[in-house]
């Protein structure tokens, strides 16, 4: 009996602790809501920090120039109107600085010895050298080792004295020729090839100026060229066996007054008459209606040009500095007042000549222009 009590004792309490600890449901747990992306955060922009000055491009330091004697190359004969216009230009330095100038002339090949001797000059500004456009023939005929218009043995510095402002020379013929102009030679020599001859004097610039507008514009293929010297050329146009002659304007104002001659073209670019004073009046009205190389070919007359100027030089690394002051102390000549002595001095050579102010780097770059109508010229013989 006791033991069946007990039994059913068991059974309840097992009972009871079924109904208390039921098996148990999870309730899952709670899903975080996603977090709203943040805004990037604007960073607060920083004091801008002072720049640093950039450095001033320095101006070139003044130097003074001569800094004792000064020496002048010369491949230019002495007494010719070049060398006289040199020795106004040394007087004219030692005046404004009291240096001593030294002339050293050496015209044999037209200076090439000292041609080639100032490119191993110290580029100091005490040697320099007077040079002119012409200069660049005698490299191409084997007379010269160095070319002027290389820029890296050379460095224009300042001008000089010299006569006719932008080649001013005319091309003469016969009074009675069949053509009076430009096109009409042009057309002329088309239409009789080979009929037409032209002055050739090998060497000088007048000839480097004649080619220079016979070949660029191709007439040249339709004329003769007459060798001839300078002293026989006018002579010779005068007797009929030449037909044409480039002549200054002041040498070819003559036979265009005696009737003798007429003009074809005057090959300068424009029609600047300063050069010539009141009393030579006369010579600007004889040309000034003449047509110039601007008045036949426009635009393209720079084309034809071949202006001369006699330049001075300096070896090519001569600072930029004492270039400066070379050409501060030379071009100051230019503005000597009408009367004064150095101004007289400018106007040599019948009173058509005067310095000229021409910057260096302009010069080279027409020197390297003319460089290949040059070579072609003297390559014809």
């Amino acid at each position: 009996m006791k033991k069946i009590i007990a039994l059913i004792l068991a059974l309840t309490l097992a009972l009871c602790l079924c109904a208390c600890g039921g098996s148990k449901t999870e309730t899952p747990a709670a899903t975080e809501a996603p977090k709203a992306t943040e805004a990037p955060k604007a960073e607060t922009p920083k004091a801008e920090e002072p720049k640093a000055e950039e450095p001033k491009a320095e101006e070139p330091k003044e130097v003074k120039w001569p800094n004792g004697e000064l020496t002048i190359y010369s491949g230019y004969q002495v007494g010719s109107l070049t060398d006289v216009n040199l020795h106004t230009i040394a007087d004219w330095i030692t005046k404004e600085t009291g240096e001593t100038v030294k002339i050293e002339s050496n015209d044999t090949a037209g200076g090439a010895t000292l041609a080639l001797k100032l490119t191993k000059a110290k580029p100091d500004g005490q040697t320099i050298m007077a040079i002119g456009m012409n200069c660049i023939s005698n490299y191409y005929n084997g007379t010269w080792e160095v070319n002027p218009s290389d820029s890296s043995k050379f460095k224009i510095v300042a001008g000089s004295i010299q006569p006719y402002p932008d080649s001013g020379c005319i091309i003469l013929t016969q009074a009675d020729s069949p053509y009076s102009s430009w096109d009409e030679l042009a057309k002329y020599a088309e239409e009789h090839p080979g009929e037409v001859t032209v002055a050739s004097i090998a060497g000088k610039v007048m000839d480097i100026k004649m080619k220079a507008i016979f070949n660029g514009t191709g007439v040249a293929k339709n004329i003769r060229w007459a060798p001839t010297k300078s002293a026989e050329a006018t002579a010779a146009l005068l007797g009929g066996q030449i037909n044409c002659v480039m002549l200054d304007e002041t040498t070819a104002v003559q036979y265009i007054k005696d009737g003798s001659c007429k003009p074809i073209i005057n090959c300068r670019a424009d029609e600047d008459w300063s050069v010539y004073t009141a009393e030579q009046k006369d010579i600007v009205d004889a040309i000034k209606d003449i047509d110039t190389l601007a008045d036949v070919f426009g635009a393209d007359a720079a084309k034809y040009m071949v202006p001369n100027r006699s330049m001075f030089v300096a070896p090519a690394d001569t600072p930029d500095e004492i270039c400066a002051a070379i050409a501060k102390v030379i071009d100051k000549i230019d503005e000597e007042p009408e009367g004064s002595e150095f101004y007289d001095r400018c106007r040599v050579n019948g009173g058509t000549s005067k310095y000229y102010t021409w910057p260096g780097d302009e010069i080279m770059a027409e020197w390297g222009r003319l460089d290949p109508v040059i070579k072609e010229i003297v390559e014809m013989g």
